[in-house]
Order: C-alpha cells, then sequence, then structure tokens
C-alpha cells in the first residue's frame, strides 16, 4: 500500500493542493484578471498537470508494462470526479467563490489534452 501511494505522490499533493486553492475565498487569491479567460485556462492547466501525474504513477505502478485503455479509463474518471468535486467545494463549503460549468468543461479539456498526449506518446516497454 505505502508503495502504491509513493507511486501517486506527486498526483496526490498536486490534487490536495488545486483543491486547497480551489476552495479559498477569491479574495485571498492574487487577482487573476489578466486577460478574460484566465481563469479557465488556469482550470484547465492544472487538470493537465494533475492528468499527467496520474499517468505517470500508473506508469510507475506497472514496470511500464500498463494497459493504455484501462490506465485511461481509470485516469479520466479519476480526474473528472476531481473537477466536480472541487466544484461542489466551491458551491458548498467555499464562501465567495461559485461553482461554474464551464470550469468543468475547462477542466475536461485539459484532462482530454493529456489523456490524447498519453495515447499518442507512451509505448510499452514490450514494444521496443
Amino acid at each position: 500500500m505505502l508503495k502504491y501511494l509513493l507511486n501517486y505522490s506527486w498526483a496526490i499533493l498536486w490534487g490536495i493542493l488545486m483543491l486547497v486553492l480551489m476552495s479559498m475565498p477569491s479574495s485571498d487569491l492574487p487577482s487573476t484578471s489578466y486577460f478574460e479567460g484566465f481563469d479557465k485556462m488556469a482550470h484547465c492547466g492544472f487538470f493537465f498537470v494533475f492528468t499527467v501525474l496520474l499517468l505517470f504513477g500508473a506508469t510507475i505502478q506497472s514496470k511500464r508494462r500498463v494497459s493504455k485503455i484501462r490506465t485511461i479509463i481509470l485516469t479520466a474518471i479519476i480526474a473528472i470526479f476531481v473537477a466536480f468535486l472541487s466544484e461542489a467545494i466551491q458551491y458548498y463549503l467555499s464562501l465567495g467563490r461559485q461553482a461554474d460549468w464551464w470550469d468543468i468543461f475547462a477542466d475536461g479539456v485539459g484532462i482530454g489534452m493529456a489523456l490524447f498526449a498519453y495515447l499518442l506518446l507512451y509505448q510499452n516497454r514490450a514494444s521496443y
């Protein structure tokens, strides 16, 4: 169990950081009005990195003998769950923050970009 957690440690730390930042009141965060849509780009980027770290953990866990389809499905389910969880935290628990369907869409775009890159670029050790 400890080895499993260590393989996914970067994804776990990044996920905790994301949830903490997304649950903080917006008045406690620096201004994000650099340009319109910056918030959506940040959501996309956060979830892209989170999904890449999940895929990295799955690759290490399987010693590079991972099934692409199984990994993509499990990673997508976990990342989408975290995306909905972050919006639920903003809606129910956070003061000064609002849940937004477009945030979930931006999260999904980041997740999809990471999964697509994995699908194109990852090769099993057995294929060498």
